[in-house]
């Protein structure tokens, strides 16, 4: 079912995020708001890493109160990550020009790190955070777009607005997904940036290494070692190699 999403958008916060959890935990109605900055001074991402979150990139987060289809799944992040990718790679190939750096991003596929980054030419452009409190489900997407980014991340050089579009576009596709029935490997697998790379898994206080196989169906990832396969279903990923 569709969303109405009604946007607020700050010159200044300090958290997208963590401003829509302090007016729900204020019992403040949040269904379908979205809280949007220009920029946050204390952006943050999965596991309270901060983000990055200058002047000129899309930072915003959705609130969707739980319905009789339970919104509260572990891949919740992954299928927003999809919806999103889905949206941005349609409007770009439909938006494509010949020999322009357009037409570069095309050849070179938008892709989804697990479990909740997007990257481009093998740099992140985007983070998302989900969370589950109260009976919400709060999406927090950070897009680099016109802003200033880190040596090792990229953006999408499009309007700013154009993007904020998009993003809205992608969390409705990514709830959508979340209310059926899906075979979630299958939706996740064309845009897997870890296929077939080794890697370094920080879980606990072990670090486990093996081959990426893709996600199982409750958006775990798939580690082959010499013992055979295994899911990890939180950890952070140290390391990735080719």
């Amino acid at each position: 079912m569709p969303f109405k999403f009604d946007i607020q958008t700050f010159e200044t916060l300090l958290s997208t995020q963590d401003e829509m959890r302090s007016r729900l935990e204020h019992d403040e109605p949040i269904h379908g708001l979205v809280i949007r900055a220009l920029e946050q001074t204390s952006g943050r991402g999965q596991r309270a890493r901060d983000w990055i979150s200058n002047r000129g990139g899309s930072y915003q987060t959705l609130a969707i109160k739980d319905s009789e289809v339970t919104l509260n799944k572990p891949y919740a992040a992954i299928v927003v990550a999809v919806g999103i990718t889905r949206v941005v790679e349609g409007f770009l190939k439909q938006s494509i020009v010949p020999n322009t750096s357009i037409s570069s991003v095309i050849e070179k596929n938008l892709q989804i790190k697990w479990p909740n980054d997007i990257y481009l030419e093998n740099k992140k452009l985007a983070g998302i955070l989900c969370e589950y409190t109260h009976g919400h489900l709060l999406i927090g997407v950070g897009m680099n777009v016109q802003n200033e980014i880190p040596q090792r991340a990229t953006r999408l050089n499009l309007e700013l607005e154009t993007v904020h579009t998009l993003i809205l576009q992608g969390l409705q596709e990514g709830l959508e997904f979340l209310q059926i029935n899906l075979d979630l490997p299958s939706l996740f697998k064309p845009y897997d940036f870890l296929e077939g790379k080794s890697l370094s898994v920080k879980v606990g206080s072990e670090v486990k290494t093996g081959i990426a196989r893709g996600i199982d169906q409750n958006g775990c990832l798939r580690l082959e070692q010499n013992q055979g396969l295994i899911s990890i279903c939180s950890g952070h990923i140290q390391s990735v190699h080719l």
